[in-house]
């Protein structure tokens, strides 16, 4: 059979083609589909806003709550 997969991302639409026997392989054949047309470009390291880092505010948190 014949199976059109239409999913939305971010308001994108997208639309799978796909022949398969059943609801479960075309499921199945969408996602690897979307594994292999899926690249990671980049990933950006950003600084917190106040310069800490989460297991230093973490630290401090555990500290203030060890003096009270």
């Amino acid at each position: 059979m014949k199976y059109v997969i239409k999913l939305e991302i971010n308001g994108v639409d997208f639309e799978i083609n796909t022949e398969a026997s059943n609801e479960r392989e075309a499921k199945d054949i969408m996602w690897e589909t979307i594994r292999k047309s899926t690249a990671i470009r980049a990933i950006d390291v950003e600084p917190v806003a106040n310069g800490k880092t989460m297991s230093s505010r973490f630290v401090d948190g555990l500290k203030s709550a060890l003096l009270l």
